[in-house]
């Protein structure tokens, strides 16, 4: 019996992409938004949360530190709601207006729903609500407030709001 003779394996032009959970191989030649790319590099995620460990840090040592979850919920939402669904277009020229009417959000990930990426940035914010009302004891008047702002963050987040302008506030128009 003989065994095939593997030849060595030579490495693969193709780049990896994260979507849906899973790798899978981009093409060299496909066009990347270099906006949002930087999401999928190593340690975002890390350093994302070590920016909110930072900040909840920094609160704590000038005020209780149950209490300073709740502005760090708030400051992130606040953040997260103009950066992520608020301010459109991308500061890349050559992009060339391709993403002007888009948040970065609907750039994230190309528009593609319920990725690992979105997944991530959903969770974010139901953690610190969590954190932030079990560090206010529960108390009406924070809870209100972590509560208002999970629910801002989330429905945004919602897939089938995905490219929805409210009442048209955000909407970008172009004078022809």
């Amino acid at each position: 019996m003989t065994t095939p003779i593997s030849s060595p394996k030579t490495p693969s032009p193709l780049k990896l992409d994260r979507v849906s959970g899973g790798v899978y191989p981009r093409s060299p030649n496909v066009s990347v938004n270099k906006n949002v790319e930087w999401i999928n590099s190593r340690g975002a995620w890390t350093f994302y949360i070590a920016l909110i460990l930072l900040n909840w840090i920094v609160l704590s040592t000038v005020m209780n530190p149950g209490l300073a979850w709740t502005y760090v919920h708030l400051i992130h939402g606040v953040l997260t709601y103009y950066l992520l669904h608020w301010h459109k277009g991308s500061p890349i020229d050559m992009d060339q207006g391709k993403y002007d009417k888009l948040t970065f959000w609907e750039q994230l990930d190309d528009g593609v729903q319920n990725t690992t990426n979105r997944k991530f940035f959903t969770a974010v914010p139901v953690v610190l609500f969590l954190l932030a009302t079990h560090g206010s004891d529960y108390r009406r008047q924070p809870l209100g407030v972590n509560l208002a702002v999970v629910l801002v963050l989330v429905i945004a987040k919602f897939s089938g709001m995905h490219k929805v302008r409210l009442f048209g506030i955000g909407e970008v128009k172009y004078n022809a």
